[in-house]
């Protein structure tokens, strides 16, 4: 009897948070799969976590966020956080192409030279992708506490998830946010976040398998992986590219760093100059230059960049090299 009076509150508390994560139903359809594919030991040891994120991500990220400030970027919180949770600075083209491919991508480790972290590398994607776009945890975490977003307005629907049977969870755990489109209704959200000097980011975790599952729309205003940068946390990697001023077309007009979510750009001289340890190769300058003098050059001591163009072409160079498959 003492021991039921101890378990019995334990287990119809646990029973009650999981009919709220399936929005008081026993089992949704899309949640069975969403596990299966996970696996019964990544559910055990991270899979849980993930329903939090998935089903409430603004209270999910309101947590990350405590815990990196009362930790510090010292310590074994920033490294866990740094190594199984991070996003790939993408730009406006190497986003476009990710939501276009036409040919299947097979599981494969992006090394540490694309993702410079222990863990949590891998990307596969069939095609043609399945899209959801779906609200930003961290913009609406902003507004709910007195601080909007500066460069797009609510509900913030600006995060692309890619794939099932993640986005069939996603609809289904959070259908008033959530819609699946098109490829082609990605491409044109993708320019016009862009336009709009949102960043593209590529978002791996551990809880999903350690593979890539979103492109994130960021602004520095109030998303988290700028927010952890300001703190020390280095949970973004650059594009692989650095913006580089032609100095002959360049006015000092100062309209491209006023777009800059780094603050890697200054003027000297009366000319713009892109401060080289701060950039993150985003792209977002160049697009906004109204003198056309700025580019994104390749930069090894920013990484190498995340092609998808280049996957399938080097997964069918290993398979030839393992002998799976005759050249």
């Amino acid at each position: 009897m003492r021991v039921f009076l101890i378990i019995g509150p334990i287990v119809l508390a646990l029973f009650l948070l999981w009919l709220w994560i399936e929005r008081w139903h026993l089992i949704l359809p899309g949640t069975w799969p969403a596990l299966k594919w996970l696996g019964l030991k990544r559910t055990l040891t991270g899979g849980l976590h993930g329903l939090w994120y998935g089903r409430h991500i603004t209270s999910y990220l309101n947590f990350l966020r405590a815990m990196a400030r009362i930790f510090g970027p010292e310590g074994r919180y920033a490294r866990w956080l740094e190594n199984s949770y991070h996003g790939k600075v993408l730009t406006h083209e190497h986003a476009r192409s990710i939501v276009s491919v036409e040919e299947d991508i097979p599981l494969q480790d992006l090394g540490v030279g694309v993702i410079p972290y222990s863990r949590a590398r891998d990307i596969v994607i069939n095609a043609p992708p399945d899209i959801v776009i779906t609200q930003c945890g961290c913009k609406e975490l902003h507004r709910l506490k007195g601080n909007p977003c500066k460069l797009c307005d609510p509900p913030y629907m600006t995060c692309m998830l890619i794939g099932k049977p993640l986005t069939d969870f996603l609809l289904e755990h959070k259908p008033r946010h959530s819609e699946r489109i098109s490829n082609e209704r990605a491409l044109e959200l993708l320019d016009s976040f862009h336009e709009a000097g949102l960043v593209h980011h590529a978002w791996f975790k551990d809880c999903i398998k350690d593979q890539f599952y979103v492109i994130c729309n960021c602004c520095s205003c109030c998303c988290l992986g700028f927010e952890m940068k300001e703190l020390g946390i280095e949970q973004l990697a650059p594009s692989g590219y650095l913006a580089v001023v032609d100095r002959d077309l360049c006015c000092g007009c100062k309209e491209a760093s006023t777009w800059c979510p780094v603050d890697a750009i200054t003027i000297v001289d009366g000319k713009s100059e892109v401060l080289k340890n701060l950039c993150i190769g985003c792209g977002i300058c160049v697009s906004k230059c109204p003198q056309g003098a700025r580019i994104l050059a390749p930069d090894k001591r920013k990484g190498l960049p995340l092609d998808v163009r280049t996957l399938t072409d080097k997964a069918e160079d290993k398979e030839v090299a393992e002998g799976r498959i005759q050249s």
